[in-house]
């Protein structure tokens, strides 16, 4: 085996076999899943509501993006890197995976501030919402979204092809994105926390209708579903929040790079952050009922006995 920097050691060889079993397992079950939650969406009634639709636009892209391109080209990396294939081959396929998990990361985080603000729409200015979230005004922007994810992934494609080493220029962008992404979510959970404050203790205080009191109940539920979601990314990308922290530990002048740790630790990163998409539709299947019977099938069966009057 043949790993970057020539690096072969037990841990290594344990990491890069165990996570591209992981994914090799774990790459069918998010497309499968992610998939099926679409359809759910689709042929469900009950389901199409604004918050579903967009997690469905969110489970196209796990499928897409994670589940057909990213998972796939992680394999491909790491088994080439298990059989000792050449340099350029190694390159090759690590230049596409990077691409290919850059583009997932800046749409994803664009479709989860699309999820947050319709929450944040749906209970900070209710009144305003059946005008401003529209199932016309998501497709519009769910579509602008897609396209913006084609520009992004032709532009590291060829960015990959024509440039050599770290691409500065990429990563730059997508820092600002997923900066954003983090400070709009934080700013906006603070204040649909206290929102939601707000509303219970008016609904303990006054004699709200009924109507409302339900539709509270409802839009608070779907709140609590993206909370999920947001959290399972948060978790999932932890590994990689920790990761700059033990480069900084280290002490000055040696070069990460030349650590076996860094080799067995580095593919674990990827790997956590990857399987979110995994975990998405776990969530949606959870929290709700409707969409739990469609994707397992889980649908209730009447038994006729036959009955002899004789």
């Amino acid at each position: 085996m043949a790993t970057e920097g020539d690096t072969q050691n037990v841990p290594v060889l344990v990491s890069l076999i165990s996570t591209v079993i992981i994914n090799g397992i774990s790459c069918p079950l998010t497309v499968l899943l992610n998939v099926l939650v679409i359809l759910a969406v689709k042929r469900r009634p009950r389901l199409q509501t604004n918050t579903n639709i967009l997690l469905g636009c969110l489970a196209a892209t796990d499928a897409v993006l994670t589940g057909r391109l990213v998972q796939p080209s992680f394999i491909l990396w790491k088994t080439l890197q298990l059989l000792g294939k050449t340099s350029q081959e190694t390159t090759d396929a690590t230049r596409f995976h990077n691409s290919c998990l850059r583009t997932a990361f800046a749409f994803s985080s664009l479709h989860l501030m699309l999820v947050t603000g319709e929450r944040l729409i749906a209970i900070k200015f209710f009144t305003r919402y059946p005008y401003v979230v529209t199932k016309q005004n998501i497709k519009h922007a769910v579509t602008v979204l897609w396209i913006l994810a084609a520009i992004w992934g032709t532009t590291e494609m060829l960015a990959q092809v024509y440039s050599k080493g770290t691409i500065f220029y990429m990563n730059f962008p997508l820092a600002i994105i997923l900066i954003s992404c983090v400070l709009f979510m934080t700013c906006s959970y603070v204040i649909l926390y206290r929102e939601t404050l707000r509303q219970r203790k008016k609904i303990k205080t006054q004699q709200l209708p009924q109507e409302e009191v339900e539709r509270f109940a409802k839009e608070s539920k779907a709140l609590k579903t993206t909370v999920y979601i947001v959290g399972a990314v948060v978790f999932c990308l932890l590994p990689m929040a920790f990761y700059p922290l033990w480069i900084v530990s280290l002490p000055p002048g040696v070069n990460p790079t030349k650590l076996k740790l860094f080799y067995a630790y580095t593919p674990w990163i990827r790997t956590f952050g990857i399987l979110n998409s995994l975990l998405n539709p776990l969530i949606y299947c959870w929290r709700q009922k409707e969409m739990r019977k469609f994707v397992f099938r889980f649908q209730a069966r009447q038994v006729v006995l036959p009955i002899n009057l004789s």
